[in-house]
């Protein structure tokens, strides 16, 4: 017969393991708390030190997104490593491509993971246009010359999202308290808009 000790840990026990898998289950799931770096999402998140909020509920694995949201991702060419980016795209949209920038941009400091750009790619413009394929999203940083994002990468699957940033707390290294949180919005505006409509003739036809 088990004596009263025992099955005083064992119960104990039994909570632990049971609140660690509602943590798991909400961390995986519901929401999350990161932490993001690098050059690419400047200025809207800092290089270093910024702590992002992700809704993982409601738009994990790419739902109920739009053009100009902020998300994290996994990231397409590295199955360990994620990246932060802004939605430039959805499936079925035109996207005019532009080249990387040829070369890297080194920042005292900063380790060469968070600067990393292809070398040998032009800065010039390729004048070519994509149509953002079923499943997929274009995904660009906000920090143009120092992100590595769609025109690397190509169209991304929604399935590689893992959740929308909506706030986002500055904690930086010399810092004792983080600051007041800030809401993460969209600062591109989807239109109905179609390349017809940017034609000489339709503006003929008005």
């Amino acid at each position: 017969m088990a004596s009263k000790g025992f099955r005083y840990y064992a119960g104990g026990a039994s909570k632990f393991v049971r609140a660690l898998a509602a943590v798991h289950l909400l961390h995986t799931y519901v929401f999350e708390f990161a932490i993001t770096g690098g050059l690419s999402m400047l200025p809207t998140l800092h290089t270093v030190g910024d702590h992002v909020f992700l809704d993982k509920y409601n738009h994990r694995l790419g739902r109920d997104i739009k053009v100009g949201d902020v998300v994290v991702i996994n990231k397409p060419t590295e199955e360990h490593t994620r990246i932060c980016k802004r939605i430039a795209g959805l499936p079925g949209d035109i996207i005019h491509c532009d080249a990387m920038p040829k070369a890297p941009m080194p920042v005292r400091g900063m380790p060469d993971d968070l600067v990393g750009l292809s070398t040998g790619m032009t800065n010039e413009r390729t004048g070519k246009y994509i149509k953002v394929p079923e499943g997929h999203i274009w995904i660009l940083g906000d920090n143009a010359m120092a992100s590595l994002d769609s025109r690397e990468y190509g169209p991304v699957p929604k399935a590689l999202v893992v959740g929308k940033v909506l706030w986002a707390a500055y904690w930086g290294p010399f810092d004792w308290l983080p600051s007041w949180p800030r809401q993460i919005g969209s600062n591109i505006e989807a239109t109905d808009l179609s390349i017809a409509d940017f034609l000489p003739a339709a503006h003929q036809r008005r």
